[in-house]
């Protein structure tokens, strides 16, 4: 799991703040080249022509006009989202009062909704409401729950907003967690 999150982190300080600048040099350098190396292309298609069977001459589909590059504001719109961004979340749950190893994990990335969380919409709400706040678990006193101890761990780490952030906690079963946490760790 700390690969994982490594390389969740090197992601966000990728992105940091001068990825704009960083994008607009690369598409405005991206467009020259990309003008260049068809220019050049144009200029040998004559030397690629080839001759077929019955002996006339041929020029490939290819060796005739090229679309243009898209221009720099395209290129920038594709870039890589900025570090404030980034809300990217490894979850965990583990029989017992011991967060390793875990029983089941995914990974839920809320910027834009998606990962291997089953629900992640719903996921990905519950965060957003929570704040990413550990305490924000609290058990529904509504839902009735039995006095069974069989404890259950959970984890989340991750990046939310260009910040990292780890909590742990243990619930005394299954339902007091479905109770907290709703679909953030119903899977």
């Amino acid at each position: 799991m700390k690969p994982l999150l490594v390389l969740l982190a090197g992601a966000a300080l990728a992105a940091g703040p001068s990825a704009q600048v960083s994008a607009q040099t690369t598409a405005e350098t991206t467009a020259q080249t990309t003008a260049q190396t068809t220019a050049q292309a144009l200029a040998r298609a004559p030397a690629l022509a080839g001759v077929s069977g019955d002996g006339a001459t041929s020029v490939p589909a290819w060796a005739g006009t090229l679309p243009a590059p898209p221009p720099p504001e395209v290129a920038l719109r594709a870039s890589r989202p900025s570090a404030a961004q980034v809300r990217a979340v490894i979850l965990t749950v583990a029989q017992g009062e011991q967060a390793e190893p875990p029983a089941r994990s995914v990974f839920l990335n809320c910027s834009p909704v998606g990962g291997s969380h089953p629900s992640a919409e719903k996921a990905c709400a519950w965060l957003n409401r929570a704040g990413v706040d550990p305490s924000a678990l609290r058990v529904n006193a509504a839902e009735p729950c039995t006095m069974i101890y069989a404890p259950v761990t959970v984890t989340a780490s991750g990046i939310w907003d260009g910040k990292y952030f780890q909590f742990r906690r243990t619930f005394g079963n299954d339902c007091e967690l479905k109770s907290a946490a709703g679909a953030l760790f119903d899977f």
